[in-house]
């Protein structure tokens, strides 16, 4: 699997998901925010199709995710549609590029999203280029939002896990091929129990940073 090194690992996005019930609860010290910056103009129903699996996947770990809406950019100019605006929870933002930026970016052409992640502590950025997974959707064959939100919460749990935290499966696994993604069931795939346990750990240290620095 390639990976670029920029001061940050970037890492290939790849797919997953756990509906399961969870014996974890979500509680404040295990909740991020989460916004999305969307500059390649995902289609309404596949984004909210996308955010909702993301949701679910995290609820079944025990993660909250709160969605402080979608920045829509029309050229240089943002629209910004109202979401939740709480900033004593650890938070990301999800940034969807369009293929010019993907070109500029010279993200290689079979990444589908990468991540930043940091030496240590928790990462904020993630990325998705709507146009490959599209593409691959199509090849699966699954729905964009579905192939979107998979794509989402693998990136986002990269932000709260160590660099080098792809697997050999389940939702972290980093290397995939169209035909296997053809003959896995999706739905089946999870995080690890250590994969959970840590990223539950690493959301808990940042919202206890933030609450200290919250002016009260």
């Amino acid at each position: 699997m390639r990976q670029l090194a920029t001061g940050f690992i970037i890492t290939v996005a790849i797919l997953g998901a756990r509906f399961s019930c969870a014996s974890a609860s979500a509680d404040a010290e295990q909740t991020i925010t989460v916004q999305i910056h969307d500059y390649s103009h995902v289609p309404a129903e596949s984004l909210s199709s996308a955010t909702a699996i993301v949701t679910r996947m995290y609820e079944d770990i025990g993660v909250r995710i709160k969605w402080r809406g979608v920045v829509r950019w029309e050229g240089r100019r943002p629209r910004y549609e109202d979401g939740d605006t709480s900033r004593k929870a650890a938070q990301v933002t999800v940034i969807i590029l369009n293929p010019k930026m993907a070109l500029r970016g010279q993200v290689a052409p079979d990444v589908l999203g990468f991540a930043a992640v940091p030496d240590e502590g928790m990462g904020a950025i993630a990325y998705a280029i709507y146009d490959r997974v599209r593409s691959v959707a199509l090849e699966v064959p699954t729905s964009d939002g579905t192939l979107l939100g998979f794509v989402m919460a693998h990136e986002i749990g990269h932000l709260m896990l160590p660099r080098g935290s792809h697997s050999h499966g389940g939702l972290m696994k980093g290397d995939w091929d169209v035909h296997e993604l053809g003959r896995v069931d999706l739905l089946k795939l999870q995080f690890s129990d250590q994969q959970a346990a840590q990223i539950r750990s690493t959301i808990e240290s940042e919202s206890r940073v933030l609450a200290r620095a919250t002016p009260r």
